[in-house]
């Protein structure tokens, strides 16, 4: 049975392949930034905020293969419950590493 990422990580798509379950990448290309913002204007946490973009990828890949289980995921970090998102450059991904340096922070993944 070959089961479908809906996610473009490739260390999620290499854990499937190590341990020898047959998948396709299939990405969802859903609007990420779109639906945390709407999310985060109903003051949604940072766990149902990566629950409901693991569920939105997995259903908009699941209407196009509807005889194929679809496996949605996502990940976000979190710091004092306020919600980081992934760096646009390097620039920014410095700015988030001093950030979260020597902060207690969360990684949480659905």
């Amino acid at each position: 049975m070959k089961i479908i990422l809906a996610s473009k990580s490739g260390v999620r798509k290499d854990i499937l392949d190590k341990h020898k379950i047959n998948s396709e990448v299939i990405p969802s290309n859903i609007d990420e930034d779109q639906v945390k913002e709407s999310l985060l204007e109903k003051e949604a946490d940072p766990e149902l905020i990566s629950k409901n973009l693991a569920e939105l990828k997995s259903v908009k890949v699941s209407i196009k293969n509807p005889d194929t289980l679809v496996l949605g995921a996502d990940s976000v970090v979190s710091l004092n419950q306020e919600l980081i998102n992934k760096p646009k450059d390097r620039k920014e991904a410095l700015e988030i590493l001093k950030r979260l340096n020597g902060q207690k922070h969360f990684l949480i993944s659905s």
